[in-house]
Formats: C-alpha cells, structure tokens, sequence
C-alpha cells in the first residue's frame, strides 16, 4: 500500500495505525510533520486508545508535535484578546477564521492539534483603513512588497497584504470578504454575517455551518494546495460535529451564496479520500447538480491527487500534473481571462527581470 493511502487510512480508521512497524511509520511520521498534521493525528489516536501501541519512535515525534500545537493555543487566546482591544477603539469586533476560529472553540473537534501560520480576520470593508491604522500603531507593519502586488491585493483581491507584528513575528490576514471579489462569486458578506456567534470567552466567529463552508470553499478556490490534506481533514471533522440542522443551514447557505457546487465537491471527495458519513439525504440532493460525465471525470482526476498529501516521498507524475490542473484552475476561479492575462504577463515580467538583473535590485524597502 502507497504511503498516501497509508496515511488516508490511518486517519479515518485509528485501529490501523497500530498495525505498523516503526520502519513503515518513519516515512509517514516526516510526511505527517511536513502537512503539520502529527498533533491531529497523535490526538486521534489517543481519543482512540491506540497511541500507546504505537512505535515508540512515532509516539515520541507525536508528542513533540503536541508540544509545539499547545504552545501555539495558550498563545493564539492571549493574541486574539489583544486584537479585540485594539480594534474596540475603531468600534470595529473582528470575527475570526480558518484555523484561529477552530482554536478558540473548545467544543469544536477540528481545533485539536491544529496549527497554523497567521491569524484571519473579518472586518466590514469600509473599516479597513482604521483597521489597519489602528494594528500599525500597535506594532502590525505590512512586509514588503511591490507596488503592483500592493495594487492586485487591495483592488482585486477580498484581503490587504498581510501584516507582521513588528517584535513578535505575529501575522494577520486582514479579510473583507471571503474570496476576491473581482471573481464575480464573492458572496454578500452579510449572508455570513447572520452566522457570527460569540465564543465562551467572547470572540466572534462563525457558526459551525458556515466555518465549514468557509473552509471548504477556500479549499477549492485556491491555487495552492500545499497543505490541501490538511484542510481535506478539517472538513471531515468539521463534517463529523454536523447534525441534521448543521446540514439543513450549510445546504441553505450555499445556496444563498451560490456555493452548492463546492459543497458537493467537497462532501464527495471527503468521503472518497476520508471515508467521511454523508447523510443519504444530503449525497441525494447534491447529486441533482453533479456536472456532465466528463467534467465529473476531470475534476475527479484533479483533486483525487491534489488533496492527497504533497511531499518528495509521495508526489507521483500524476499529482504533479494534478496539482498543475488545479492551479490553472483556481487562477480563472479567481480573476476573469482578460485581468488574469495581464496578470500573469506582469509576473512574468517581473520574474524575468529580476532573473536577469537580480532580485535585490528590485526589492521594496521596508515600511
């Protein structure tokens, strides 16, 4: 069995896992700690009552992972408390996203093990100059970038460039919107809105129907799928919390949103890849807005490979081409031909550039 298929059934089926060796689980442990996924699946396993059994040379690499990710969650509360007080002088309350919002709910199974690179926030648009003033005085510096990056991110794009805290290394994606909006699919944002509720310790997020929804169309608007594994768990967890109601909100919500298609892809290849439960009701009324055969066969293609997980030990011919389909295709999801075109021509540009005079010649000053 493939390393790849290894790694899918040790998730969705605990038991498994303790039937390795320590030689067939040295490959999965270094494929694990590169989709940072060793914290999730050492607590799966716990939850299991398989960790012990384990080889002692995956446990102790677990348990290292498990250091690191709780050290992270001690530090994302103390970081998203001082984000609220900032940002209370602007009266604006930001709702957090993705994996910070999966860490500040305790009753969410996602959140367990989960780490991340940067904070997301959603703040309403017109609020984005304050938001921004606000963070720079408090030490959020924007990194630097180039004129033309700093203009696709603030014209065509439902963010503005990250920003670093200036001591800490701290970074916030600071969201309008949930995907750019010159794609011509940004949803109102008020539909999400209605969906904002308020932790145990007062941060705002979204309800669980709506993160997930959030989640997965992310997922499959993006161009980059480097850590698309990763994200493919969070929705099979995300998934297994659902109950009849989640199912009956996320499926109202998407099609309120025009997302109906992405939730059909994502439950299927959840339950192609994770073996995730899909209420029969749920697969049926999905299937109605299934594409042609051949479109169905393209896609199947694309993330059958492209939400695997993507490392030397396992990337084959396949996924490469795969992963390059996808790409393409997130790029015309989120930008209309003729932008896209030009575009890619001005990156082309630039690349070329700087590979014949050099990228330092080129490079913006810091702020």
């Amino acid at each position: 069995m493939c390393i790849n298929k290894l790694l899918c059934r040790c998730f969705f089926e605990p038991e498994f896992a303790r039937t390795l060796t320590a030689d067939q689980w040295e490959p999965l442990v270094r494929v694990l700690r590169n989709q940072q996924l060793l914290a999730r699946y050492s607590l799966r396993y716990k939850q299991a009552g398989v960790f012990s059994s384990l080889p002692e040379y995956t446990q102790r690499h677990m348990r290292n992972a498990e250091i690191i990710a709780s050290k992270q969650y001690r530090q994302i509360d103390a970081e998203a408390r001082e984000l609220v007080t900032f940002l209370a002088t602007v009266k604006v309350i930001p709702v957090f996203l993705k994996g910070t919002a999966y860490a500040l709910q305790s009753n969410l199974t996602v959140g367990l093990g989960r780490t991340f690179s940067d904070i997301d926030i959603l703040v309403p648009k017109l609020s984005i100059n304050e938001v921004e003033q606000r963070l720079a005085i408090s030490g959020y510096l924007g990194e630097a970038i180039s004129n033309y990056d700093n203009y696709y991110y603030r014209n065509w794009t439902h963010e503005i460039p990250p920003i670093r805290h200036h001591n800490r290394g701290t970074v916030i994606d600071i969201h309008h919107n949930l995907i750019p909006p010159i794609s011509g699919r940004a949803p109102d944002i008020k539909a999400f809105n209605r969906h904002i509720i308020t932790t145990e310790k007062g941060y705002a997020v979204l309800d669980l129907p709506a993160i997930t929804l959030h989640s997965l169309v992310h997922l499959l608007f993006n161009e980059d799928f480097k850590n698309a594994f990763r994200d493919l768990t969070d929705l099979h967890l995300l998934f297994e919390d659902f109950s009849e109601d989640d199912w009956t909100k996320i499926i109202n919500l998407s099609v309120e949103t025009g997302f109906m298609f992405e939730l059909m892809l994502a439950t299927r290849y959840c339950n192609n890849i994770l073996q995730t439960d899909i209420p029969a009701w749920v697969c049926q009324q999905l299937e109605q807005i299934k594409p042609k055969a051949w479109r169905m066969r393209l896609l199947d293609f694309i993330f059958g490979y492209t939400l695997l997980p993507k490392h030397p030990l396992t990337t084959s011919k396949k996924q490469k081409l795969a992963v390059f389909f996808a790409f393409v295709r997130g790029h015309f999801l989120k930008m209309p031909l003729h932008i896209l075109l030009g575009h890619l021509t001005m990156k082309s540009f630039f690349g070329l550039r700087d590979a014949i005079f050099g990228k330092h010649q080129f490079s913006p000053k810091k702020h």
